[in-house]
């Protein structure tokens, strides 16, 4: 059942006795991966990890917009780890929504989070927790989040080759997707080599609010004097943007290092 206000989750049977099933057997002496219900004011549950050890849990992922939907995707994305799986009060994570510590200040993905850098390029967030030397003590907060993801991230992987992903296939082949509401992960500017000048577009790389990735270009506006930036005509992408597409063609579908995703174009804007 949804949580709407209250912040306690109220399960089902069936869902407590999956629960039950899945933990069977699981190791929970140094804490649990739990499930914060959604509230009115943040619709989704959300998976955080709860160390023994530490006094702040870690936020791992946003899951779903149902309790049901949001237990079955821990499920899938905890299947071959070891640690317990529980459905905690919204109240005990509230506060660390709006921590800020676990923004990068520096490198390719300055000002993302680090549990968003983990969905698409975990190797650079395991760089951070083992490889990375900070010149600087204010980085010492991030190397420890950043070492706390290398501890999910072993979980998650010891017994099998690949994280699952919660991304689905959306459409079909062919098929014109209307009013999706998207938020960008990564931009990437990449030159239309088919054209003389330069004519840079944005490589953009969203996710659904259910966690279903999608890859679309944004073409320019015009030319550009470099390849490193912009027409000043162009529609501007930015990470961690809202984005709402009126209507989009699904071109393909194709899945890379275990994730799904959903390839657009013929992308309509809303009208300004």
């Amino acid at each position: 059942m949804e949580a709407s206000g209250a912040h306690p989750v109220r399960l089902t049977e069936e869902l407590r006795l999956r629960l039950a099933d899945f933990n069977r057997g699981r190791n929970g002496a140094g804490g649990a991966y739990v499930i914060s219900p959604a509230t009115a004011y943040r619709p989704y549950y959300a998976l955080w990890r709860v160390f023994d050890d530490q006094p702040c849990p870690l936020f791992v992922r946003t899951l779903a917009l149902t309790a049901a939907e949001a237990v079955a995707r821990a499920m899938q994305w905890l299947q071959g780890c070891n640690v317990p799986l529980e459905v905690g009060d919204s109240r005990a994570f509230e506060p660390f929504y709006a921590a800020a510590d676990d923004l990068i200040p520096i490198g390719k993905y300055r000002g993302k989070r680090l549990s968003e850098i983990y969905y698409i390029d975990a190797p650079y967030v395991l760089w951070l927790a083992n490889k990375f030397v900070p010149d600087n003590r204010k980085y010492d907060r991030l190397v420890a989040l950043a070492q706390l993801f290398a501890r999910v991230h072993f979980e998650l992987t010891a017994n099998k080759r690949q994280i699952p992903s919660v991304s689905r296939y959306v459409g079909t082949v062919g098929e014109k997707l209307q009013d999706l509401s998207l938020t960008v992960l990564n931009v990437r500017l990449q030159v239309d080599t088919y054209k003389p000048d330069f004519y840079v577009d944005q490589s953009v790389l969203a996710a659904d609010r259910d966690g279903n990735r999608f890859t679309f270009v944004v073409k320019a506006a015009g030319k550009s004097l470099t390849p490193n930036r912009l027409n000043c005509l162009s529609r501007k992408v930015e990470p961690r943007q809202g984005l709402r597409i009126v209507s989009a063609k699904v071109l393909s579908h194709y899945e890379h290092r275990g994730v799904r995703y959903t390839r657009i174009g013929y992308v309509k804007w809303p009208a300004s």
